[in-house]
């Protein structure tokens, strides 16, 4: 591989409950999937038509989605937004962000897997391929899941905002024990590492106390 570390595939679809935007939106599969004559079916149905494409359809679709490594970057970084505030009036954060190659090479060959996977299995694809030009489909940061980072932790006070215990470097009676300490976040959901961190935290809050360190 052209990139570090990994990604994982995420896959949906399969035998849910029919419901209401079943499928999203089916009549736009009318004119990519051929019928048993092999010609396609104009967009649109209603009544009988429309549940015997359902029926026709349903268990039939597959989605694929590539979760990656974030790589943490010195140009990417956030602060505070001198001309923005919210309904509130507290100023919000402005966020600074580049695409590392190495991400970008990465949604190329997420990209290319998922089509090979498909090709290979004989299924009709029915979304474009997305290149070079959109990152091939990477979301840009806040618009997925699984955000981390803006309280990086450390030892140097001068590059980070928390210690090794998530205390703050400037406020010993400050922690914070959710995902903004992370430096940089794998292609994994961080939940349990989250967890995992605030149980620590919280032992060294306790061991802390007792020692009237806090």
């Amino acid at each position: 591989l052209d990139f570090p570390r990994g990604y994982h595939i995420e896959y949906g679809g399969g035998m849910n409950m029919p419901s209401y935007g079943y499928l999203n939106d089916l009549p736009r599969f009318n004119g990519a999937l051929a019928n048993v004559n092999g010609a396609g079916k104009k967009s649109g149905g209603y009544g009988r038509s429309l549940k015997e494409e359902y029926r026709d359809y349903f268990g039939t679709k597959v989605v694929l989605a590539g979760r990656g490594l974030a790589i943490a970057r010195k140009d990417n970084y956030c602060e505070i937004d001198p001309n923005t505030v919210d309904k509130y009036g507290i100023p919000v954060l402005k966020f600074h962000y580049k695409w590392h190659d190495a991400e970008i090479k990465q949604g190329k060959h997420m990209q290319d897997t998922f089509h090979d996977l498909f090709t290979g299995m004989g299924a009709v694809i029915t979304s474009a391929y997305v290149g070079a030009d959109k990152h091939y489909g990477l979301k840009k940061p806040g618009e997925i899941i699984h955000e981390v980072g803006t309280v990086r932790m450390g030892d140097d006070p001068k590059t980070s905002a928390l210690n090794k215990w998530c205390q703050a470097h400037d406020c010993k009676n400050l922690f914070v024990v959710d995902g903004a300490p992370f430096v940089q976040q794998g292609d994994k959901n961080p939940t349990w590492t989250i967890l995992a961190l605030s149980m620590r935290t919280s032992e060294y809050i306790l061991e802390q106390r007792k020692r009237r360190n806090l």
